[in-house]
């Protein structure tokens, strides 16, 4: 599956949507590591970064999974924005046209 991973990737790159949400959920794990000590306003952070990657990628059941590791004290400085809108770009299967199947590699 690596080689789906890759196109996938690929082609997440070459889209807008992909690559404001992947800006988004950066810049938000990079603030959100500046503004650990203020909890109030990580919380308005991760709730605005929520809404935007909702509005950009649609609801996403990995997207509630990362506000959760938000939302947990000591987590926020774990990036899950960032990983859950890449890993969500990387398996998209809706992004991609079907094509032909990859030749088997030659064992």
């Amino acid at each position: 599956m690596p080689n789906r991973t890759v196109r996938n990737l690929s082609v997440a790159a070459k889209s807008p949507r992909w690559r404001w949400a992947l800006l988004t959920a950066v810049i938000s794990d990079a603030l959100g590591f500046g503004v650990v000590l203020l909890p109030p306003v990580q919380w308005v952070l991760d709730a605005v970064t929520a809404v935007v990657l909702f509005a950009v990628l649609g609801f996403r059941w990995p997207l509630l999974s990362a506000l959760v590791v938000e939302a947990v004290p000591g987590l926020e400085l774990f990036p899950a924005w960032t990983l859950v809108v890449a890993a969500l770009a990387a398996t998209d299967t809706r992004q991609i046209a079907p094509g032909p199947p990859s030749p088997a590699p030659d064992d």
